[in-house]
């Protein structure tokens, strides 16, 4: 077994290591035992480990499908032990009961394959919570707390790469075609909420949408948003920042610079003339607290600069000093009060 860096690997680099080839098809005791031990370790990419190994096991599945010898011979006992516990009421050929093993093999087999082509991955961060994420092209997905990011489980095999979140999530979309005036079909990345459509070939960008607004900030690259409600449409550059209303459908581009919307992958919260109640609400969406002012001017109250958001004690010791008040906590929920 070559030392690799198995943690890093895609789908497709899976599928072109030898190492994991040979594990799939021959199933050696040496081999299994490293890659039991592997995937005990829980890495990253797992998804894309098993994913490949699904798609390597069909792919060496002989057409049509006939039953394995080991998986006949464990059918024939289980008939057996049955005819055993009904007094052997009627014997039935060895050629019928191979027949009947690979019918029900066959059936699994096309149950599986339909589950599997029509199933999606499902990856959950709790409040507090951040996860990254490698998606079987190669595009990085850092998902934020709180958040809910799916795809098709036949992600590879469909060739449509596309998403759906909840929450927010910082995506780096890896490029399979930089010509955009021939675009194949599976070329594109499309990345969806309840709210707005992201389009785009390979960049980088963030999407938020809590509390009945949609937020689209991009990096690098370019990306086509359309409202999903009032199918308005606009052009990204990086910088660009757009806002669409989930309620109505509205598209609006905003000033704001697109660093400030994905400084929370660097454990930031970077605000300009953002008001108290604006941070205290995008703390509750992380952490899951509700936040109480005994003072209601106090959200109204305008913040600059860069605040940690790395902790939830970090940046409640930090609004403690800027508005001079007390921090009180009774279960999930905070009681901020004037000193």
């Amino acid at each position: 077994m070559t030392k690799q860096d198995y943690t890093t690997f895609t789908i497709n680099d899976f599928l072109e290591d030898p190492d994991f080839l040979r594990y799939v098809k021959y199933q050696l005791p040496e081999d299994g035992l490293f890659w039991e031990n592997w995937q005990k370790a829980q890495p990253e990419n797992l998804a894309a480990f098993s994913d490949a190994e699904l798609q390597l096991q069909l792919v060496l599945s002989p057409k049509p499908f006939k039953a394995s010898p080991g998986l006949e011979e464990n059918l024939l006992v289980t008939i057996h032990q049955s005819i055993a516990k009904d007094h052997k009421k009627i014997k039935i050929s060895r050629q019928k009961y191979f027949w009947a093993g690979g019918l029900a093999a066959s059936l699994m087999v096309a149950l599986f394959i339909g589950w599997f082509l029509n199933s999606t991955v499902s990856i959950h961060t709790a409040f507090g919570e951040q996860k990254r994420i490698a998606l079987p092209d190669g595009s990085e997905v850092i998902l934020n707390a709180n958040s809910t990011l799916s795809y098709p489980r036949a992600y590879a095999w469909k060739g449509n790469r596309a998403v759906k979140l909840e929450g927010e999530a910082y995506f780096k979309v890896k490029h399979l075609n930089h010509n955009a005036a021939h675009i194949k079909p599976g070329e594109l990345f499309k990345a969806e909420t309840s709210t707005i459509e992201v389009r785009v070939l390979g960049t980088t960008f963030n999407i938020k949408e809590r509390r009945g607004m949609a937020h689209v900030a991009l990096v690098e690259g370019s990306v086509s948003v359309r409202s999903v409600k009032s199918g308005q449409q606009y052009q990204m550059y990086p910088g660009n920042v757009v806002q669409v209303n989930s309620r109505n459908g509205l598209l609006t581009a905003e000033k704001q610079g697109s660093l400030q919307q994905s400084a929370w992958t660097d454990g930031r919260l970077v605000v300009n003339q953002a008001t108290v109640n604006e941070i205290l609400r995008n703390f509750e969406d992380v952490y899951g607290y509700r936040v109480i002012l005994d003072d209601p001017a106090l959200g109204e109250k305008k913040i600059d600069g860069s605040i940690s958001i790395k902790s939830e004690e970090g940046l409640l010791f930090t609004l403690s000093h800027i508005l001079n008040v007390n921090i009180q906590k009774q279960g999930k929920v905070i009681y901020l009060k004037r000193r």
